[in-house]
């Protein structure tokens, strides 16, 4: 499932924390950068500025949202006011009200609920039955011009084992109302059906529990047949909701019926066992109006006219799966397709004024899927793989088996609107959720404790399976930048999790959907992939998944899985259990500290913490390390498993060898930084790895290049290196031509911006700003042929140098702005968000409701540059008059806290005592 980046709101998670922290931090460090520009000050403020810079990979998803709540937590307590109200359940850890279990008991009847008894303590399913087959029919109401009066109504028949003798059956139900009596109907015809004696909701638990005038028996097969109906939600975009878009060819609304069922919003469509190891066949029929068309996850295999003009559309009966990841769809849609290199039936689905905009989905998608099959070497097991654009969606994107689901801008591309990173990430969405179909849906845990199964290694395998389709990209080294790089600054502070953690209520569980556990869980993942090496771990999975199939899994049965096959591989020397538990079941990671000793590397272990001083927790942390190593004289960044010095945990470990004794010159540690921790040296080394990038940085490894930068600023703002350091490592940028170590930079540099902004010295920062960016080239075009990362690179340029002032900058911006809102001239897309920027930051009210526009009624390829542009006014009663607008205008629940998400990013309102309009 893709994770949900732009909604935001006054929540405390990992991200909150690593900000409230940076913010404690902000004065000791920041009076290391007024020394540096300044000379030694006795008074500083902290200035909370986090204006966006186009092409810098913020913190976390999400991160520069808690700015307002951090602010205000220092002084600034007005600023609260902004921030959205919280969307989803606040993250394991928090104090959270607690569960009160209210039932509803019905003698085949509805009674007033009891009043709550106590907390509840456990909310998982009985086990004494297990569902085999569900037959389900459907049918929607949406077919009027008022979405709140949406209806949908439907029967489900259960088939169920039963497993241990029961006088009750519980499955999951939510907010439906059942519309007759449940009853109980035994298979074998020998037997005497049991009489369903009253029927309870358990609200809280969400439990329907069927109470029997007689004991099931142990390995007898019945049928639960219940009828519901229930509301279409508009407002929550969760279990069965409506979906709207604009026809403007038509000149109306129209509506879309959708589903998200996981993690455990199943149970809000229809009464089921909505636990991810409760797996099942579906047997679907969908009843629709004929002006529309049904989707769900197998092919439809008949449609039949009713009586009433309906069209009942019944569709093959699926595999047996997980009921999170059954789907419907219903609504005015079109399509392209074509058949895969194992005739697998490809499809793109999107409302009709994007379809013509879907050739890279459809083109790239169906490549992913040949590619993903040949990788594990098991073939997709269904018959066809559809992929649908729905214009409001929670997440980025659901993995639905056969009927995939995404917010409708990753499935569309236009050539000169879309950006070069917009491409790589909707390139990265598609391959991430197809590779669910293997790693999730094919082999499923067996709870949501261990989801980062799912999304940590589908979020890894999508940028190696977006790497052997377009190698060009260079998406092996990207994950450095956009996953591995974002999740270590936030896994940096101590009110952070693990990545493996206990989750029981369905609040806790959504709360497991987060950066722990997609990019820590992807970067413990590609450490582990190197130090089993790539074919040992590809095999690996090929033989997990194979045993596995159609099963439910917990980590340790793939840490078995690995090390029988690292063992037959002959790597006899790694404990994958011992070695992976380090590291899933630890929160933070360490920094390993090298010192050169007699020819020879000693190596030492600690927890790395932003404030560290501050930790009530001294739980002892400790880890399984594969460090690796290269000099100034061997420059080996190209390494094996074979090259690994393993550090066990609480040893310090002295490494000698050849290179070593003939090296004087620079050592560095972590290359191609395959693993998940920091690496300090003493100064000398310091000097002389800067002293390198100086003279030929090339000789350096371009991700170790920006791992260098992240590294030392990281320890700088732990106190474990001085300013001197920092800032002398980022000097040899003035001759960088690549974009990775550039974006490491810009992403380290709002930190002292925003530091500075407010000081004399700022002055003396943004001459330095310039000294880097003197002599670049601000000449983008429309049609661009070069590499994607030279192009992000320029686009980066190009940011950087109108924010920092380079006029040049500034009136092409102007020029290009001018030329397209009145002559309609196309800006080149990769710089399209800075000349919005621009204008709305030198504009006035015209400019700021034109974007707002553009963003709210605009083309979906539009609204990522309008969106940011949002941001950038310094006009404090526009701000203010907008979010009057806001508050008080009907727009999509994902626009409008977009738009409170950009807000969120304003340096106005961020240095001003703006209240929340009443």
């Amino acid at each position: 499932m893709g994770r949900n980046d732009e909604e935001g709101g006054c929540r405390m998670s990992s991200a909150s924390g690593f900000l409230l922290i940076l913010f404690a931090l902000a004065i000791a460090v920041g009076v290391g950068l007024l020394v540096h520009f300044t000379g030694n000050q006795k008074e500083f403020n902290c200035n909370c500025q986090c204006g966006p810079v186009e092409g810098v990979v913020t913190s976390a998803p999400g991160v520069l949202t808690e700015t307002c709540k951090a602010s205000a937590v220092l002084g600034n307590q007005q600023l609260c006011g902004l921030c959205p109200k919280m969307t989803t359940a606040p993250p394991t850890g928090m104090t959270t009200t607690m569960l009160m279990s209210t039932t509803v008991t019905m003698d085949n009847t509805t009674g007033p609920p009891t009043p709550p008894p106590g907390p509840i303590t456990d909310t998982r399913l009985p086990t004494s039955v297990k569902p085999l087959l569900y037959v389900l029919a459907l049918r929607p109401e949406l077919y009027n011009s008022k979405p709140e009066t949406f209806t949908f109504n439907g029967t489900v028949g259960i088939t169920i084992e039963c497993i241990s003798a029961t006088d009750n059956i519980t499955l999951h139900i939510a907010t439906q109302n059942l519309t007759a009596t449940p009853t109980v109907e035994a298979v074998n015809t020998s037997d005497v059906s049991p009489v369903v004696l009253n029927t309870t909701m358990d609200m809280a638990r969400q439990f329907l529990i069927l109470s029997l005038d007689k004991s099931l028996v142990a390995g007898n097969q019945y049928v639960v047949r219940i009828a519901f109906e229930d509301r279409l939600s508009n407002e929550v975009l969760l279990g069965m909701y409506v979906s709207t878009y604009r026809d403007e060819a038509a000149n109306m609304t129209k509506y879309m019926a959708v589903t998200q069922f996981a993690p455990t919003y199943a149970r809000h469509a229809f009464p089921c066992f909505d636990e991810p190891a409760m797996k099942a066949r579906f047997d679907i029929t969908l009843e629709r109006q004929p002006h529309i068309i049904s989707l769900s996850n197998m092919p439809i295999s008949s449609s039949i006219v009713l009586g009433d003009g309906y069209i009942a559309d019944h569709y093959d009966t699926s595999v047996v799966m997980s009921t999170y990841l059954v789907a419907f769809v219903f609504g005015e849609l079109d399509s392209v397709k074509n058949t895969t290199a194992n005739n697998v039936l490809f499809g793109v689905y999107t409302t009709p004024s994007n379809i013509n905009q879907t050739s890279l989905a459809l083109q790239l998608g169906s490549e992913l899927l040949d590619t993903f099959e040949e990788y594990f070497n098991i073939n997709y097991v269904l018959p066809k793989l559809d992929n649908v654009g729905v214009p409001d969606f929670v997440f980025g994107a659901m993995e639905n088996w056969g009927l995939m689901t995404y917010r409708e801008i990753f499935l569309v591309y236009r050539e000169g609107v879309t950006t070069t990173q917009d491409m790589e990430l909707t390139s990265e969405v598609l391959s991430h959720e197809i590779v669910h179909s293997w790693i999730g849906n094919l082999v499923s845990p067996t709870w949501w404790d261990d989801v980062w199964l799912n999304e940590g290694f589908a979020t890894f395998l999508s940028y190696l399976g977006v790497h052997r389709v377009v190698p060009e990209w260079g998406m092996m080294d990207l994950i450095n930048l956009y996953v591995i790089q974002p999740v270590m600054d936030v896994d940096s502070v101590e009110n952070v999790t693990p990545v493996y953690r206990e989750a029981y209520t369905p609040d806790q569980i959504l709360a497991l959907f987060e950066i722990i556990t997609y990019f820590k869980g992807c970067a413990v993942i590609r450490m582990m992939w190197n130090f089993l090496g790539p074919e040992t771990f590809r095999k690996g999975l090929e033989g997990y998944l194979n045993e596995k199939a159609y099963g439910n899994v917990a980590h340790d049965d793939l840490w078995a899985v690995l090390q029988a096959q690292a063992v037959m591989d002959g790597n006899t020397d790694v404990n994958v259990k011992a070695v992976m538990d380090s590291w899933i079941l630890q929160k933070n990671y360490p920094v390993v500290t090298v010192r050169r000793v007699n020819g020879g590397l000693y190596l030492n272990q600690s927890r790395f913490l932003l404030k560290s001083d501050n930790t009530t927790d001294f739980a002892g942390y400790s880890w399984n390390i594969p460090f690796t190593y290269t000099t100034d004289k061997e420059l080996k960044f190209d390494q094996s498993a074979s090259d690994i010095v393993w550090m066990a945990p609480n040893t310090q470990v002295y490494v000698t060898d050849a290179s070593l004794n003939k090296s004087s010159g620079w050592v560095m540690g972590n290359i191609q930084h395959y693993g998940y921790f920091r690496v300090n040296y003493e100064q000398e080394n310091w000097n002389a790895l800067i002293t390198q990038l100086n003279t030929d940085y090339t000789k350096i490894h371009v991700v170790n290049r920006g791992t260098l930068i992240s590294d030392v600023w990281a320890l700088f703002k732990a106190g474990m290196a001085d300013v001197e350091t920092a800032w002398d490592m980022l000097s040899y940028l003035r001759h960088e031509t690549e974009f990775i170590p550039w974006s490491y930079a810009a992403s380290e540099l709002t930190f002292p911006d925003s530091m500075l902004r407010s000081r004399p010295a700022y002055g003396n920062f943004e001459r330095f700003m310039l000294s880097l960016l003197e002599g670049r080239s601000l000449n983008v075009t429309l049609n661009d042929n070069r590499p994607t990362q030279q192009r992000s690179l320029s686009k980066l340029m190009f940011s950087l140098s109108c924010k920092y002032g380079i006029q040049a900058c500034a009136t092409r911006s102007k020029e290009l702005f001018n030329d397209w809102k009145n002559l309609g001239t196309l800006i080149p897309a990769d710089i399209k968000e800075t000349v919005f920027c621009k204008a709305v930051k030198e504009g006035g009210e015209e400019e700021w409701d034109y974007m707002f526009n553009l963003y709210v009624n605009g083309p979906v390829t539009e609204q990522p540059a309008a969106l940011t542009a949002l941001a950038c006014s310094d006009r404090l009663w526009i701000i203010s008059r907008s979010l009057s607008i806001n508050l008080n205008i009907t727009i999509k629940i994902v626009a409008c806290m977009s738009v409170f998400l950009a807000f969120s990013y304003c340096d106005a309102l961020l240095v001003a005592n703006i209240k929340k309009p009443t």
